[in-house]
């Protein structure tokens, strides 16, 4: 395990930490800001933002476990009209309370960089739940690419707008974006769902090409989202800093293309794997991209360099490894040993760096400090 503490001077360098951002978002914009700038006028001072991005986490979570008890990692299995509901309506409260917590700091004058870690550190979880119920929602089936294509699509795209705003120090979010168009997508897909059925995502977009269901189409569309996302980081670091930088984008990179690729090379190389335990698969990855993800929002805040990473080298070994082993019983065991290590690990990290940079910035997390915002 990774654990050394952080150096002084990289958490002196979080106490200088600015969150730029910018929000060119449609919806978000004319709609959600303005609406929320009234409703945040209504909480308690006294109610932490931490907390509210906390309850955001939770909702998703809520979505998860009963979509686990419908059929678990089917995704073929057509989901009861309530569990619809719930994946919209929940989608719709986690997209509305992960907007107002950053409101509500600024409002009680408790904006802080760890705020921010911690907001986006929620999202990379919200992230791979999303996928996993969006991939419930659509029926994308359970033994081809697009079995695959929403955890690729998302995971790619909120990774590539992560290394960005490492990169480039700003994170930009266009006109129509995952984070507001996308999530607003979700709520209205899973409450559609709850009053139509799920029949239509079933039905082929083309009558002379069966395999391509609207389900599928969707999928496809999320994995353009995720490819362009990658395309743009390159073209702004191109613009911005040199093309010869993006080779050290490529390398800085490494230890997230495997979490996106191995799962590719299992559904088309060993597929009888993929679809008797493709959960156990796409786990290792989304464990690995969360790390990763993770640990790019903490040099993000505290301006630290990317460098070798032992958690990283060691799960990418053993989840390319994994690929070359034929015998069905020991592929399993390994994949398992690589998850329950690597879960244990991530937990052991986020308390660890929670607890570090919240003694060096003086703050506590679900209390609001008094004072006013200067």
């Amino acid at each position: 395990m990774c654990m050394d503490p952080l150096p002084n001077e990289t958490l002196e360098n979080m106490v200088q930490f600015k969150y730029h951002y910018q929000n060119d978002s449609i919806l978000y914009r004319n709609c959600m800001s303005p609406c929320l700038d009234k409703v945040v006028t209504f909480l308690p001072k006294t109610l932490a933002p931490n907390l509210i991005t906390f309850f955001s986490l939770l909702c998703n979570i809520i979505a998860v476990l009963i979509s686990l008890s419908d059929g678990g990692f089917d995704f073929s299995h057509p989901l009861k009209s309530s569990t619809c509901y719930v994946i919209g309506l929940t989608q719709l409260l986690y997209q509305l309370l992960d907007n107002i917590d950053g409101k509500q700091a600024r409002r009680t004058g408790n904006s802080t960089p760890f705020g921010m870690v911690m907001d986006h550190g929620c999202d990379i979880f919200t992230n791979i739940f999303t996928a996993y119920n969006m991939s419930r929602l659509l029926l994308v089936g359970n033994d081809d690419f697009f079995s695959y294509s929403v955890f690729l699509g998302l995971m790619l795209g909120f990774y590539m707008m992560t290394y960005e705003d490492y990169k480039l120090g700003e994170m930009y979010f266009p006109p129509i974006n995952g984070a507001d168009e996308g999530n607003f997508a979700v709520f209205l897909i899973g409450v559609g769902c709850g009053i139509f059925g799920q029949e239509w995502l079933t039905k082929p977009v083309l009558s002379d090409y069966p395999w391509l269901t609207y389900g599928k189409a969707i999928g496809g569309f999320i994995v353009l989202g995720g490819v362009s996302a990658w395309f743009n980081l390159y073209l702004h670091t191109c613009k911005k800093k040199g093309c010869t930088e993006n080779i050290k984008n490529f390398f800085d990179n490494m230890s997230f293309y495997s979490c996106i690729f191995v799962p590719v090379i299992y559904i088309y190389n060993k597929s009888v794997f993929y679809q008797n335990s493709k959960w156990i698969v796409l786990i290792n990855s989304c464990l690995i991209f969360a790390r990763v993800t993770l640990d790019t929002q903490i040099k993000i805040a505290t301006m630290d360099s990317f460098r070798c990473n032992f958690m990283f080298f060691f799960a990418n070994i053993v989840f390319i490894s994994s690929l070359f082993i034929d015998n069905f019983v020991f592929n399993f065991y390994l994949l398992g040993f690589s998850a329950i290590f690597q879960f244990s690990e991530l937990v052991v990290f986020i308390y660890f760096r929670a607890n570090e940079i919240t003694e060096h910035l003086g703050i506590k997390i679900f209390v609001v400090e008094e004072h006013e915002q200067v």
